[in-house]
């Protein structure tokens, strides 16, 4: 009988660690599955030019702390957002009315980054999605208030001053919302068909206009130029009518009659003419 008991004591004593071994192993497994499963949000990697901000499920989130680039440990039920704190870019089209009420569609470039001193007081204000929700809704209303009060032309010519008021309104009002703004930049700007070729025919009259001016310049220049220089022989032909006398003629003939008479290669035949004329020089060599 004591056999029987020690032998079913035996037993019970093996089931015992058996069930022990066994819960031991499933709760290793479970275990496992749930560090796989729960990997991503336990350990989160921030990356070069990334910032983070912790949402504490039972504080809310972290005012205090911006997390840096690295890897970070969490709480399970704790999350991480990760804002990317470069100079990015991002275009847009915007359909815009202009004072005399045509339509023009714009293509617009934003260069713009998150504040990092106030990436906390950013996500709880506006949250990841604040380029969709502030920045090109904030640009968007800046063009519209700066288009209204320019004509057709004015805008697709970008004169006085247009794309300059563009920036610096959309500085003035976006950097309120914890975003900075570096640059707005209207990179096309498309009219109805028609408004578009006449203001373009208009720009083409003007530059030639312009060359018409260039040119009539030019000719009053030449004008003035044959006015002076013709004043100038007058002057020269006037002098020299004042100091030409019979004796300087002579004296002039004599002197060219000697050059011709000594030349090694010259054939001339110098005739005089009157009492005063020049001898008759035969030269042939």
């Amino acid at each position: 009988m004591s056999d029987d008991i020690e032998e079913d004591y035996l037993e019970e004593a093996d089931s015992r660690r058996f069930h022990r071994r066994t819960i031991a192993a499933l709760l290793l497994i479970a275990l496992l599955i749930a560090s796989v499963l729960l990997w991503n949000r336990m350990v989160v990697s921030i990356r070069s030019g990334e910032s983070g901000v912790l949402y504490r499920f039972f504080s809310g989130t972290e005012m205090e702390q911006i997390y840096d680039e690295g890897v970070h440990l969490l709480w399970p039920w704790d999350r991480m957002f990760i804002y990317d704190m470069r100079l990015q870019t991002r275009e847009r089209e915007y359909s815009l009315l202009t004072s005399s009420g045509l339509p023009v569609h714009l293509n617009v470039a934003v260069r713009y980054r998150p504040d990092i001193r106030m990436l906390p007081l950013l996500h709880v204000a506006v949250g990841p999605d604040y380029l969709e929700k502030v920045v090109f809704p904030e640009t968007e209303a800046v063009l519209r208030r700066a288009v209204g009060q320019y004509g057709p032309e004015e805008v697709y010519t970008s004169k006085r001053g247009f794309l300059e008021s563009i920036v610096v309104s959309s500085l003035s009002k976006v950097e309120s919302r914890y975003i900075l703004i570096d640059d707005v930049l209207v990179k096309s700007v498309d009219l109805p068909v028609p408004v578009r070729d006449a203001i373009e025919q208009k720009l083409v009259l003007g530059e030639q206009e312009k060359a018409y001016e260039y040119r009539l310049a030019i000719e009053r220049k030449e004008a003035e130029r044959k006015k002076i220089e013709a004043g100038g022989i007058q002057e020269y032909q006037r002098r020299v009518g004042e100091t030409l006398t019979q004796d300087l003629l002579r004296w002039q003939g004599i002197q060219a009659t000697r050059e011709l008479a000594t030349s090694n290669n010259a054939k001339t035949v110098v005739i005089g003419a009157g009492k005063d004329g020049l001898p008759l020089i035969l030269g042939d060599r």
